[in-house]
């Protein structure tokens, strides 16, 4: 069963769900430096980064009434995986955020998402979807999340000296 977005009573009521893919080292460009001529090379204007950093992703999903878990994924995702994050993590976490068993889930329109073993666990376990739109990941709240976190990792002091480190600072974040 699906629901639509936009229905305000069912806003405190969605569980929302993304993935990530955090990095040992800063990638790219991640900020501007404001600095005065002959200071290019001043320590505090640079930052180092590496051009193929080691990654990690991670499931995880909050609601309104607080953070799910954050779910540490080996290689890419597929339909199978994304079943096993249901029926281990989302299951659970919606009996536990919606113990009237009228939370609603929320995923965007990847291709492990809709995958037919993806859906008929949906079906399976009597999940409630909410129709999402495609190629709108900008309107999922969970991104904010995503995007705070990375900054509080790139904030630590020390950096992660290598991937164990970077999952154990996002899972204590």
């Amino acid at each position: 069963m699906n629901m639509k977005i936009g229905q305000k009573e069912n806003e405190k009521k969605v569980l929302f769900s993304d993935e990530i893919t955090f990095t040992q080292f800063q990638q790219g460009r991640q900020g501007m430096v404001w600095r005065e001529p002959g200071k290019e090379l001043n320590p505090d204007c640079i930052s180092v980064t590496v051009k193929y950093s080691p990654s990690k992703m991670f499931w995880g999903c909050f609601s309104w009434s607080g953070l799910g878990p954050i779910v540490s994924l080996n290689g890419s995702v597929t339909g199978q995986i994304h079943a096993k994050i249901i029926n281990d993590f989302v299951v659970p976490t919606l009996h536990t955020h919606f113990p009237q068993g009228n939370g609603i889930f929320q995923e965007d329109n990847a291709a492990p998402h809709r995958s037919k073993v993806a859906t008929a666990t949906h079906k399976n376990t009597g999940i409630v979807t909410l129709d999402w739109p495609a190629q709108s990941p900008d309107i999922n709240p969970i991104k904010n999340i995503w995007a705070e976190m990375k900054m509080m990792i790139r904030r630590h002091s020390p950096p992660p000296s290598s991937i164990s480190v970077l999952m154990e600072y996002v899972t204590d974040t």
